[in-house]
């Protein structure tokens, strides 16, 4: 076989096979599985990525919520605490009053007497 021989029979399969196109799948195949696998970890990373953003709003909406419930359980708490206050206030408002009225119950009964026309009795009476 001469050299002209052997040109015909390459081109030929090289034909066969595609002609160009095969000579170049066959020289960037390696590049194009690196392309392909950055592609695909592109969009892992972009998946991740979308899913931690997602995350971190519902952290974000959580943390806002856990906020406002502290405040609402804060604002409750004080007005407990200022319901106590009142309530106690009229507790001890009522046992003074309750000891006063005790008080002039006893001297009322010290100082009122039962017999007719007693003059100790006070206020004075007519019989």
């Amino acid at each position: 076989m001469n050299w002209g021989d052997i040109v015909t029979v390459v081109s030929t399969v090289l034909a066969s096979l595609g002609g160009f196109e095969f000579m170049k799948w066959l020289f960037t195949r390696r590049s194009n599985k690196r392309i392909a696998a950055a592609q695909a970890n592109s969009k892992e990373i972009e998946v991740e990525t979308d899913e931690f953003h997602l995350l971190r709003e519902r952290l974000e909406l959580s943390d806002r919520q856990l906020l406002e419930k502290e405040q609402r359980f804060y604002e409750q708490t004080l007005l407990v605490r200022k319901l106590n206050k009142q309530l106690l206030e009229k507790t001890n408002e009522n046992g003074a009053l309750s000891a006063r009225i005790s008080s002039l119950e006893a001297e009322r009964a010290m100082k009122l007497c039962e017999r007719r026309g007693c003059e100790r009795r006070e206020p004075q009476s007519g019989y």
